[in-house]
Order: C-alpha cells, then sequence, then structure tokens
C-alpha cells in the first residue's frame, strides 16, 4: 500500500501493529514461549512488553528485528497478515 500525502499513516500503521502483535501472540504460543521470555531477549522490562502486546505501544523497527531473532522467522513474515485474514481476525480483535 502506497501512502499518499493526502491519507493519514494512522489507520495503515494501527493496520501493522496489529498484525506484528497477532503473529507474535500466535509464535509465542506455537513456541511455548512466554512474553517474559521475548521481552528478557529484546532487553525491555514485562510492563513494557505487556503494553506492547495489548496495542497500548507501538512495535519500533528495533523491536521487530529483534522480536523475529528471538522467534527465528524474518521480519516479513512478523508483518505478513495472511494468516490472521484466513483466520477471519479483525484489527481490533487481534490486539486484544
Amino acid at each position: 500500500m502506497i501512502i499518499s500525502k493526502k491519507m493519514s499513516a494512522a489507520p495503515y500503521q494501527k493496520q501493522l501493529e496489529s498484525t506484528i502483535t497477532f503473529n507474535v501472540k500466535m509464535l509465542l504460543t506455537a513456541y511455548g514461549y512466554s512474553q517474559s521470555s521475548l521481552a528478557e531477549a529484546m532487553g525491555i522490562g514485562r510492563s513494557a512488553m505487556s503494553l506492547k502486546m495489548s496495542g497500548k505501544t507501538g512495535w519500533s523497527v528495533y523491536d521487530l528485528v529483534n522480536a523475529s531473532r528471538f522467534l527465528k522467522v524474518s521480519t516479513e513474515q512478523l508483518l505478513d497478515d495472511s494468516l490472521m485474514r484466513r483466520m477471519g481476525v479483525s484489527d481490533a480483535r487481534s490486539s486484544t
């Protein structure tokens, strides 16, 4: 998606944030990892991780790279919304 000067980046950013959070949650569950272990690997506190996972704070590029390394997937995989779409998960529900 190309964002023109007239379009706001906020809705697209929110969609990306929801997608990242959804994918991270799915991978943590699949691998049996805790949010705490991801937080430790990323060098952030549990409360900061909780805020990311609840959608109250965003994922920086640095966070995205560190999470992808910990989860042993590419950053592109964390940004891919195809699983969300196949499961019928809306952006609003994915961050809860």
